[in-house]
């Protein structure tokens, strides 16, 4: 049983933003410029908006496979808009993106 007087001990990793998916990217204050692929977000591309309401997902796809061609290190997937079902959409869309 732990008292007040007992000193909390931290993690001593280094502080950086560390993302997860396929692959880890730690990104560290020595880090160059990472390119932040946007154009799969509901948010900001007409055109992805349309392709999620109509569910097609596989055209959806080739947005973000062209945005990793470009460059893309990350991709921002936003799938917040009160026409779609948010949710079912962002994991049937990243189903697709991980088995790519």
């Amino acid at each position: 049983m732990s008292t007040f007087d007992e000193k909390r001990t931290t993690n001593n990793q280094e502080r950086v933003l560390r993302l997860s998916g396929l692959e880890p990217l730690v990104i560290t204050p020595e880090s160059n410029f990472i390119n932040v692929g946007e154009r799969t977000n509901v948010a900001g591309s007409k055109r992805f908006l349309r392709l999620i309401k109509e569910e097609k997902f596989d055209e959806a796809l080739g947005i973000a496979r062209d945005q990793v061609e470009g460059g893309a290190q990350i991709i921002d997937v936003n799938m917040d808009d009160g026409l779609i079902d948010g949710k079912e959409a962002m994991v049937r869309f990243l189903n697709l993106i991980v088995s790519e």
